[in-house]
């Protein structure tokens, strides 16, 4: 049973590793034949647009690399999360250096608009940096109250200390003398 499940991942990373090393080869060759080669004039040939090139790719070439290099230290590649999140980045620069050379260089905002892949994760860690550090500890606003927290009573001072529905129907029992909330010691 467990050959099985050896001989599966094998087979997916094997698969996987071949379509990562095609990938590379197809979209370097289309971008570099397509933008400094072929029907590009040398005006094209900026530092911004080299610089743009080198930087993703180099982005790109790594998280292939380090994929390939759990592919071959036996890891699934198929596993949601981390390595999923990995692969995206490498589509999503693939797509982007074929399109911006086949069909226009507004390809390049794709980076921008990505909601999963190269968006979201870090807008949510600027939001949590600027939530978490710099408005209670820079700006000296304290922190925003959890979402899950619960809103203080109606009728009750700014400070006081919120309290839950199951802690509002106990002081409330314990106000009217019930039995049941007599004072435990």
């Amino acid at each position: 049973m467990a050959r099985g499940a050896q001989k599966r991942i094998a087979s997916g990373n094997a698969s996987a590793v071949t379509t990562l090393t095609y990938g590379f080869l197809v979209s370097n060759t289309v971008y570099l034949l397509g933008n400094y080669g072929l029907w590009r004039t040398p005006a094209s040939f900026t530092a911004t647009s080299i610089a743009r090139y080198v930087v993703t790719e180099a982005i790109a070439a790594f998280l292939g690399w380090q994929l390939t290099s759990m592919a071959h230290a036996g890891e699934d590649l198929a596993q949601s999360g981390l390595t999923a999140y990995m692969f995206d980045v490498v589509y999503i620069t693939w797509f982007v250096h074929i399109a911006s050379t086949l069909v226009s260089r507004v390809f390049w905002w794709t980076y921008a608009v990505v909601g999963r892949p190269l968006t979201q994760i870090p807008a949510y860690a600027a939001y949590l940096l600027y939530t978490q550090i710099l408005r209670p500890y820079v700006f000296g606003r304290g922190a925003a109250p959890h979402p899950s927290a619960p809103a203080p009573a109606a009728g009750a001072p700014a400070d006081a200390p919120a309290v839950s529905k199951r802690q509002a129907k106990q002081q409330a029992r314990a106000s009217r003398g019930g039995r049941r909330t007599a004072a435990r010691t």
